[in-house]
């Protein structure tokens, strides 16, 4: 006697859930892998400027979730020939409108390969000033003084002049004043030289300079520039403004108040 051999094919219930569970094996599988390269990242901290590690970070992570989602979809029964069909129809509207993405983005490249912002220098470009959180393709990412962050697009870094404040080791300290007109210049300038000196967070290499700026309305108009290091900037200032003020005053030195003369014609 002959058997029939009957297959259970599973029902479309079945296949649904069994597409779902998939899927969610799937992401669970690309969440576990971020977190392992993270990990595997980290020696890399070290040996490579921390832009092009962040850059690098991401973009492995973005090739990663790329297949991920490509995998979770497919097995859920995504069509991702008619999806990727519908995309290039609309890929020609969104080009036009991508110009500026793509400026941005060669900007980036550009910005990277010069490594004239490193992450932690303080810059001024736009009008905005801060110190950098990050460096990104499309934008740069500001802390400004009152922790709030503001975003950059690279295009504008690459068009417009960025003062990097802590581009160097090195920062002098200026100052602008003007001195009586009694006063003795050569006196004032071994002063100030002397003064300079003094001051433990000021340098003598290189030499600092004071210099005549001409004959103003009320005052000589001098101008003084001492070298620091950059950490030390503002406290160094500081100080030596302080020691300035107090060696004028020790040595007769007076800085003069505006003098205006008015006239009063008869009436």
């Amino acid at each position: 006697m002959e058997k029939d051999f009957v297959i259970d094919l599973p029902t479309t219930a079945e296949l649904w859930a069994y597409g779902w569970f998939r899927c969610i094996v799937t992401l669970a599988v690309g969440v576990i892998l971020s977190i392992a390269l993270k990990f595997l990242f980290r020696p890399l901290d070290n040996r490579l400027p921390r832009q092009v590690g962040q850059l690098l970070k991401k973009a492995v992570l973005a090739v990663l979730w790329m297949f991920i989602i490509v995998h979770a979809l497919r097995a859920v029964g995504v069509d991702l020939i008619s999806v990727l069909g519908a995309a290039g129809v609309a890929g020609i509207a969104i080009g036009f409108a991508a110009q500026t993405v793509l400026s941005n983005f060669i900007s980036g490249i550009f910005i990277m390969s010069e490594r004239s912002i490193r992450l932690g220098d303080f810059i001024s470009a736009g009008g905005l000033s801060g110190s950098v959180e990050s460096v990104n393709l499309l934008s740069v990412t500001l802390r400004q003084a009152d922790n709030s962050t503001v975003r950059i697009p690279c295009e504008t870094l690459v068009k417009e002049p960025v003062i990097n404040v802590t581009g160097d080791s090195l920062r002098r300290c200026d100052f602008d004043l003007g001195v009586d007109y009694n006063c003795d210049l050569e006196h004032v300038r071994s002063v100030l030289l002397k003064v300079i000196e003094e001051q433990p967070l000021l340098a003598t290499t290189p030499a600092p300079a004071v210099l005549f700026q001409g004959f103003g309305d009320s005052a000589l108009d001098l101008h003084i520039g001492a070298w620091c290091r950059t950490e030390d900037y503002h406290k160094a200032r500081f100080d030596f403004g302080k020691a300035i003020l107090a060696a004028f005053a020790r040595e007769g030195i007076n800085i003069p108040f505006p003098i205006r003369t008015v006239l009063k014609g008869e009436e």
